[in-house]
């Protein structure tokens, strides 16, 4: 038998690439509602209209409606409460929630107008660049699961993939709870039982905690045509920082073989990446109250950087504890994450009031992942199958109720990414905003509720636990032209 240390043991072995899945691709490819206030008081609903830093990162061509030089930047504060439930399940605990509350900056934008003589340039009036950053997704969160279980449990999936195979081809987990005694060999050494038996009305709880975002820097050009075309590139630079642990506790083993009273398992995820991307853009002034906008995004190619590890521990009833760990995973891969697709239409109504709506298409199915040294085709193929293409509908409007104020409200829907309509994750936001202008000087406000569900599984095998995620953001904006 392999010698055991308990308290404190490490197990010097390579983490498998196969961490590395289509949960991966579809996190970094998804981006949620943020921007500057005024962006975010109209759900994001900006394709056709530009003059907000923010479209540098939807609708480029939006920077080529700017004939003033402009500086902005915005706070946003944001709280997540969530009630856990799942139908038909044991997870129907009020021990269950997801919190997140936090404080970030959401942009940071400078425009450089620069409007040319007819003498110069002809029909082409301007060159604008502007540079800057956006928030584009933000992964702050916490959530904890609680309630007894009878149906089915980790110790037994680990014993049952460990049964048939000798300690060096156990999985990392399996190793894991071989040197915390939580499986053991009976007669031979591809046999394994564990002191947690057939124990029924064990106590599951799970804690996981995220934290970080995806955020782009850009750099973007637009110019205009007789003041109704407007054109715009942007060249996108996104990076990802994303820290991840998870903690799954069993306990309540009474009657448990060698006393066993509880054990847990923790993971711990940290991910820096990089990438670069394209957007190319317009917007037609079809008359002095319609406009149109259009706007192809290339897919991302990111470079992924993944740190991982794990441990176990494992109580018994005599007081002692073993404790074991994998060494620390490092692995890199590449991801290209889908392109996307924008129409939009404004309405103008007397200078007085906005109506706009936008159209985003995008194919998860489309993300691919890679690398050097380990081909994902098994990844790849479960992205193309279990992920679709989908709609982001987003409707808003602006209305002027004094020379220097304007009140703001929308709607956006983010369709579900699953080809099962059953794992329905669309989001659906809800928007209110005021804004305000004093000579060169302007100041926005916005609210955003949200609301979407949201499937987590603890393990492999394990029954599915819904969230039910309810998200309150207060966005402050402010800046000045010259």
């Amino acid at each position: 038998m392999i010698y055991r240390l308990s308290l404190v043991f490490t197990l010097f072995f390579v983490l498998s690439a196969q961490a590395q899945n289509h949960i991966d691709a579809l996190r970094y490819s998804q981006e949620s509602l943020w921007g500057s206030a005024r962006y975010v008081a109209m759900a994001g609903a900006f394709g056709a209209l530009g003059s907000d830093g923010s479209t540098a990162s939807h609708n480029p061509a939006g920077i080529a409606t700017f004939t003033n030089s402009q500086f902005g930047g915005g706070l946003n504060l944001n709280k997540l409460d969530s009630d856990g439930f799942k139908s038909n399940s044991s997870f129907n605990s009020p021990n269950s929630f997801a919190k997140n509350n936090s404080v970030s900056i959401p942009n940071l934008n400078y425009i450089s107008a620069n409007i040319l003589s007819p003498d110069m340039a002809g029909d082409w009036d301007r060159l604008n660049f502007g540079l800057g950053y956006n928030k584009l997704d933000d992964y702050n969160k916490s959530i904890y699961l609680e309630s007894t279980n009878s149906f089915n449990s980790l110790s037994a999936g680990i014993t049952s993939n460990a049964n048939g195979n000798i300690y060096e081809n156990l999985s990392s987990i399996g190793q894991l709870a071989y040197a915390t005694y939580l499986i053991d060999t009976i007669g031979n050494d591809i046999s394994y039982i564990s002191p947690a038996g057939e124990i029924t009305n064990r106590t599951q709880s799970f804690k996981n905690t995220t934290s970080g975002g995806r955020r782009e820097f850009y750099l973007s050009f637009g110019t205009a045509y007789q003041k109704k075309l407007f054109l715009g590139a942007t060249l996108g630079f996104p990076n990802i920082e994303y820290r991840e642990r998870s903690v799954l506790t069993e306990s309540n083993f009474e009657g448990a073989k060698d006393g066993l009273t509880s054990f847990n398992y923790a993971s711990d995820l940290y991910v820096q990446g990089s990438g670069i991307n394209l957007k190319l853009g317009l917007i037609y002034k079809i008359d002095d109250a319609i406009r149109y906008g259009f706007a192809l995004h290339t897919p991302t190619y990111y470079e992924i950087q993944e740190e991982y590890s794990s441990e176990m521990n494992t109580s018994f009833g005599n007081d002692s504890m073993h404790s074991a760990a994998t060494s620390l995973g490092l692995f890199d891969y590449g991801l290209t994450s889908p392109f996307k697709m924008i129409n939009s239409l404004s309405f103008v109504l007397k200078k007085r009031a906005i109506i706009s709506i936008e159209h985003e298409y995008l194919d998860y199915s489309s993300a691919k992942l890679n690398s050097d040294f380990y081909r994902f085709s098994n990844e790849n193929e479960t992205i193309n199958t279990a992920y679709t293409s989908t709609s982001n509908v987003k409707i808003g409007t602006e209305v002027r109720v004094h020379p220097q104020m304007s009140i703001r409200g929308g709607y956006a829907y983010y369709g579900s990414p699953f080809t099962n309509r059953n794992n329905d994750t669309s989001k659906e936001y809800l928007t209110f905003g005021l804004g305000l202008q004093v000579n060169q000087y302007f100041f926005d406000f916005a609210l955003v509720n949200s609301y979407n569900r949201t499937n987590r599984s603890l393990y492999s095998g394990s029954e599915e636990a819904s969230l039910s995620n309810r998200n309150e953001q207060i966005l402050i904006s402010g800046g000045f032209k010259f």
